[in-house]
């Protein structure tokens, strides 16, 4: 036998030696080759920190890897198992203990993930993998194993894992019915979708039959649809009946995708419920024959009616084709990654989970108008005007749209004296601010001015918000403030929007009795005024 007092790490071999607190015996001097053979088969990747332990001998070897891994000093410490258990995560130590037993008679290679966690809270995510050379009599010889920092990776997944719950809490937000289909089986709904076909929402509908939800009646025409889509002609969107799990039946549009699940094909169907659409569409129709027969001979008060009808036309279709556009826009990103998904790469997805987002955004946003609009048609929402400094409610709106100014790179100008006050509603002078300067933010071209001042007049308090945009013409002026022609041209940024803000601020200013106007030429910029009594009465 010889004993040698002091080792070589791995990858010193060569140069200068380096005393470690740990002995290395052999029976042959030849033994320090046929373990460096050893170590070498360890060698899956270059980049992987190497070990090897020689049963007989009890002799453990560390490459240089595994000291800058566990982030201690190869002069202090040496390849020592306790030394990396103590590194080792507490909750994940049962774990590798466990493996080092099973290395002892386990005759298969063995890959395991577990934790690092450093003094200073740091967490390594490590993936290790080893085996084991037994002689003839089943003994263990030699233990060899790689190990690799996969914190990165790990980091990844934990980023993909919550995006895809992200992506699931959205699905599952849409109210939509968005359900996969295949062989005439329900394969996934969500919970809107279970909602819209049982009420109590306890019906297990994964796995049942979607000829169970149509009625007879309906059964041919829809199966039709179904097999047109499946065999890859075009997307089908039509109405039908449907449906529920108590018999009764509802309007729905339904729109069949193409698409594939578990690698067969399959079709995404999603439902939207009409009904109270339709019912709408019913009572708008009625109600339009009927004005239609008492202004016959009245030509002011039919005129009136007609931009009534228009009006609550208009507005169902903002309904109707502003916010099935984003939706349909929506669906359609997440058929591609649906169908498409293992063939796109991190950066692909996240580009579609992005204009995603966006069209979700946009969809809120015009959400958010609609029912503000909706309440004052309504009449439902408070009113409760009272004294207040301005200055304070401008500069909290800037500060939200600090971001669309950031990328803008505009300058915004404030021309409003610190004691200045204004009687009004708090939340509708926010909402016309925040309309007002979002606009101007809209149609400014970058490094552009947008200037807010104040000043009373009599007793009438003048808010002007101006820029030096694109401005507009005189036709697109006429157009302003008027539902009928609601609409929005796409700011300098390509930015798009419904028109429907101004609406909402001049409503709400009317609500104060106060009037909005504006004054602008094309590529001369443009300024919004608007007045607010200095005191309301009814």
């Amino acid at each position: 036998m010889k004993k040698i007092e002091s080792k070589l790490s791995i990858s010193e071999i060569g140069n200068e030696k380096l005393n470690e607190p740990y002995e290395i015996i052999y029976a042959d001097p030849r033994d320090e080759e046929i373990h460096l053979n050893f170590l070498k088969r360890a060698q899956i990747n270059a980049h992987m920190a190497r070990w090897f332990l020689d049963h007989e001998y009890n002799q453990l070897l560390w490459s240089d890897g595994i000291f800058e891994l566990l982030e201690i000093n190869p002069r202090k410490y040496g390849a020592n198992f306790n030394n990396f258990l103590e590194v080792v995560h507490p909750d994940d130590r049962k774990i590798k203990n466990q493996i080092h037993e099973d290395l002892k008679t386990n005759k298969r290679p063995i890959e395991i993930n577990y934790r690092l966690l450093f003094n200073d809270g740091r967490i390594k995510w490590i993936n290790e993998i080893c085996s084991t050379d037994f002689d003839s009599e089943g003994n263990p010889i030699r233990s060899y194993g790689t190990i690799l920092d996969i914190t990165k990776y790990k980091l990844a997944e934990e980023n993909f894992r919550q995006k895809e719950e992200k992506f699931k809490s959205l699905i599952e937000s849409i109210p939509s019915l968005i359900a996969i289909i295949q062989n005439d089986r329900f394969e996934f709904i969500n919970r809107a979708g279970i909602r819209m076909l049982e009420e109590n929402a306890q019906l297990q509908v994964k796995g049942m039959r979607i000829s169970k939800f149509i009625p007879l009646k309906s059964r041919m025409n829809f199966n039709k649809k179904m097999k047109s889509v499946i065999h890859g002609q075009i997307e089908s969107t039509f109405e039908e009946k449907m449906l529920r799990m108590n018999g009764y039946e509802f309007d729905a549009q339904v729109k069949l995708i193409r698409t594939t699940h578990n690698g067969s094909p399959a079709i995404q169907m999603i439902v939207n419920d009409i009904t109270s659409q339709k019912k709408a569409e019913e009572a708008l129709n009625a109600i339009g024959v009927r004005f239609q027969r008492l202004t016959n001979n009245l030509s002011e008060k039919e005129n009136r009616l007609k931009e009534l009808i228009e009006t609550k036309n208009k507005f169902f279709s903002i309904i109707a084709h502003d916010l099935r556009s984003p939706f349909s826009s929506i669906i359609e990103f997440l058929e591609i990654l649906l169908s498409q998904y293992d063939e796109f790469n991190d950066d692909e997805r996240k580009n579609y989970l992005s204009l995603i987002e966006d069209d979700a955004n946009r969809t809120l946003n015009l959400l958010d108008d609609l029912l503000e609009w909706s309440k004052v048609q309504a009449g439902t929402m408070p009113f409760q005007p009272q004294q207040q400094k301005l200055l304070p409610i401008v500069d909290y709106v800037s500060k939200n749209l600090d971001s669309a100014i950031y990328l803008k790179q505009l300058k915004l100008n404030y021309d409003i004296p610190d004691e200045f006050e204004i009687f009004a509603d708090t939340k509708m002078l926010t909402t016309i601010f925040q309309n007002l300067i979002s606009n101007a933010i809209k149609y400014s071209n970058a490094h552009g001015i947008i200037t807010i001042s104040a000043h009373s007049l009599n007793d009438q308090n003048e808010i002007m918000i101006a820029d030096n945009g694109i401005g507009m013409n005189a036709e697109t002026k006429n157009k302003l403030f008027h539902l009928k022609h609601q609409g929005s041209t796409p700011g300098t940024a390509n930015e798009k929007g419904s028109g429907l803000g101004l609406i909402l601020c001049k409503d709400f200013i009317e609500k104060h009795n106060g009037k909005i106007w504006v004054e602008s030429e094309l590529g001369m910029g443009s300024k919004f005024f608007f007045t607010l009594p200095n005191s309301f009465q009814p």
